[in-house]
């Protein structure tokens, strides 16, 4: 073997032939990488180059005797030595003596120290002169996996050469060409798939390419080589992806218990999801980027129909959810529930539907305005279709129960049973059906509070004419979807039903885009609670007794609370 046979790491051979052929080959090398790129087998070329009879050369014959006792890890002038198992200062010593010795048939001594960074502090320490000062005849060849662990006084004595991760086309291409020096039949995808799972590695490539070999034979079936590398079979990812673009959470289920019963592993099977996912979004992006981008065959027809229903965001969501599941399936001995939660959450969130366009303007006819003239009760708030807003919504516990929000274009005193009074001319044409936003939030809430809580994130939009239409910003598609379930919107719709004594019909939508703020039913309700305590905290600062005592102690008041009184009694 010779440079020109060495796969992926041209820049190091291209400088390793100009030195031997220079004459400017240095006394100290230093191979990084990772394992299976090369390091190793070019040191070995290196030791030939330059230890051959017909040379220095950056062609060795791989003929004479020294170039055949070097391949054979039976010359003397070529040490190769363990990191590992040789890692004491004491064997430091004991190279540091032998090194004195001149070679013994070639022109150079050459010693390989593999895994070098396993030597301890003090052997690097007792290397440091040695490197520095080496005998004319000596040449060093460190490599090493872990290049942060050589310590900078023995770096800066070495020529340093990365040896970088070999691209899987590159494998797959040198796998090619000996299944066909060895009469093997195997398909391209098979090639690939087994180039992707060396990871870089030729040298794993290879082990990987022997064992399916010795597993299937002569003639490999592609369904062969996912049962020997473990991989999850296509089917199931295009199952996956089926079921988060038609939103099937129970199909999705489905694929990941078919997982777990064929033995695969979980967290595999979510970073293939993974990579499909941002192939998919960069082929949102750029169409054209298709043959760049690792679609596999097995998953075009869902990559198309997802490329055209999802958008960029849905997608990007779905990777997010991903991608944590990731990191949960880390730390927790329960993986099969982390991935069910979360395959379930991507089919919620994907493929998002939103209000048509005809809707949206049905609706934009029967807009809700309010009089923007401030009051000391309230202030009123104009909502109009497509308005967003992302204000912390308030908890539902913490309300307290006298505090009632009306629908907007409608106000009343806090705590009052009067009948709501239109705030301007214009709603004058609207039905007398009304509702108490915080009343229903906290029925809702007594037996589901989440559900409560994904209500809040809502803009009611118009309550008219049996009709109560409630608006999802676009960031809030999850919390939309979920009162949107037939059990739920149902469960809602009878609350509503009870608080305005007739028939009603609920519906939720997505809210249009707009420029003008809106405020949702939680910070209808947070406005009105702060308002509260800030009319109970002036009142109290204008009783007589408290600002004789505040006058007296020269105090202040930290916090006001409502004292309510007990049922039955008078407050």
């Amino acid at each position: 073997m010779s440079f020109p046979d060495v796969i992926g790491q041209a820049h190091v051979v291209q400088t390793l032939v100009h030195a031997v052929e220079g004459k400017r080959v240095a006394h100290a090398y230093l191979f990084s990488g990772m394992r299976g790129v090369g390091k190793t087998t070019v040191a070995r070329i290196l030791a030939k180059a330059m230890n051959c009879h017909q040379g220095p050369t950056p062609t060795p014959c791989a003929e004479c005797q020294s170039c055949v006792e070097i391949a054979n890890g039976q010359s003397f002038d070529v040490m190769e030595i363990d990191g590992a198992s040789n890692s004491g200062v004491d064997d430091v010593r004991s190279l540091r003596e032998n090194i004195k010795i001149g070679p013994a048939k070639g022109a150079r001594r050459v010693y390989i120290i593999d895994e070098v960074h396993m030597l301890t502090t003090n052997a690097f320490n007792a290397l440091l002169k040695t490197l520095e000062e080496p005998p004319a005849h000596v040449i060093f060849i460190f490599a090493t996996s872990e290049l942060h662990k050589i310590p900078l006084t023995i770096l800066s004595r070495c020529q340093h050469f990365t040896f970088r991760r070999i691209p899987v086309q590159t494998i797959t291409d040198h796998l090619q060409h000996i299944v066909a020096q060895e009469a093997i039949t195997i398909s391209p995808r098979g090639l690939e798939i087994t180039a992707k799972a060396a990871d870089g590695s030729l040298r794993d490539a290879l082990s990987l390419l022997d064992q399916i070999v010795a597993f299937a034979g002569q003639e490999v079936a592609d369904h062969q080589i996912d049962t020997v590398l473990g991989n999850i079979p296509h089917e199931l990812r295009r199952e996956m992806f089926h079921a988060v673009v038609t939103r099937d959470p129970a199909r999705a289920l489905e694929v990941v218990w078919a997982v777990g019963d064929q033995g695969g592993d979980l967290h595999r099977f979510l970073g293939d999801l993974v990579e499909d996912v941002r192939s998919l979004i960069v082929l949102k992006i750029s169409p054209k980027s298709l043959g760049r981008i690792d679609v596999s065959e097995g998953l075009n027809r869902e990559a198309e129909e997802a490329v055209r229903t999802l958008t960029i965001d849905d997608l990007q969501r779905v990777f997010d959810i991903l991608t944590q599941a990731q990191d949960h399936l880390k730390h927790t001995e329960f993986q099969n529930y982390v991935l069910e939660m979360a395959v379930i959450k991507v089919c919620q969130l994907a493929a998002s539907e939103s209000v048509s366009h005809m809707d949206m303007t049905n609706c934009a006819k029967d807009q809700i305005t309010t009089s923007r003239t401030q009051t000391s009760l309230e202030t009123p708030q104009a909502i109009t279709r497509g308005q967003v807003s992302r204000t912390t919504k308030p908890s539902v516990a913490t309300r307290p129960k006298s505090q009632r929000v009306t629908a907007p274009g409608f106000s009343r005193p806090i705590g009052s049973k009067a009948p709501v009074i239109p705030n301007d001319k214009k709603t004058t044409r609207m039905s007398t059906l009304t509702i108490d936003w915080t009343e229903l939030v906290e029925r809702v809430g007594v037996e589901k509070p989440n559900l409560a809580t994904y209500l809040e994130a809502g803009v009611p939009v118009k309550v008219e004419n049996g009709i109560i239409l409630i608006a999802f910003s676009e960031n809030r598609d999850m919390c939309r979807e979920v009162m949107a379930r037939d059990d739920n919107q149902q469960y809602v719709q009878n609350v509503c039903r009870s608080l305005c004594g007739s028939e009603v019909e609920l519906k939720f939508v997505r809210l249009a885009k707009s420029s003008e703020p809106v405020k949702t039913i939680g910070e209808l309700g947070q406005e009105k609670h702060k308002k509260q305590a800030q009319n109970l905290r002036d009142r109290t600062l204008d009783h007589p007794s408290v600002r004789m005592v505040l006058d007296e102690f020269g105090g202040q008041i930290q916090d006001v609370c409502e004292d309510r009184a007990q049922e039955g009694e008078s407050q």
